[in-house]
C-alpha cells in the first residue's frame, strides 16, 4: 500500500465547487485517508493570478505512481484544465503528487506555504 500526499488547488471563480467536486471524486475512488480543510492562499509566481483555494490530502493506494499520476491529470482535464490554463493564470483544478511513500518528489511544492499549511493541519490530526 502506497501512502501519498497530494495538493489540490483552484483559482477560478467557481473554485469552491471545483475543490468540493475533486474531494468527492477522490472519495468515490476510495482514496481519501485524511484531508486538511480548504483554505485560501495568495498566488505565487510571475503570472498575476487570483487567490487560490488549496488543500492537502493523504491517500492510500495500491496503484503505482504513474497510474495515480495519470488518474489525477485526467481529473484536471475533466475539470477544465488545459495547457493554456497556466499561461492565463486561471487554474480550474491543479492536483499534484507531492510526497510518495515518504519521499518528497515535488520539492518546489513541498516548501510553499500553500502546501505546508495543509500539511501542518494533517499532522495535528494524527
Amino acid at each position: 500500500m502506497n501512502t501519498v500526499l497530494i495538493s489540490l488547488a483552484s483559482n477560478t471563480p467557481d473554485k469552491l465547487r471545483q475543490m468540493n467536486n475533486a474531494f468527492a471524486e477522490l472519495q468515490e475512488m476510495g482514496l481519501v485517508a485524511a484531508s486538511s480543510s480548504i483554505y485560501e492562499t495568495v498566488a505565487c509566481g510571475s503570472i498575476k493570478s487570483p487567490n487560490y483555494l488549496n488543500a492537502v490530502v493523504k491517500i492510500f493506494t495500491d496503484t503505482d505512481h504513474q497510474e495515480l499520476h495519470d488518474v489525477l491529470k485526467t481529473m484536471e482535464k475533466t475539470h477544465g484544465r488545459t495547457p493554456e490554463s497556466k499561461l492565463s493564470g486561471k487554474i480550474p483544478l491543479d492536483i499534484d503528487i507531492v510526497v510518495w511513500n515518504g519521499e518528497i518528489i515535488r520539492p518546489q511544492d513541498w516548501k510553499q506555504d500553500y502546501f505546508q499549511t495543509g500539511l501542518k493541519e494533517l499532522e495535528q490530526m494524527t
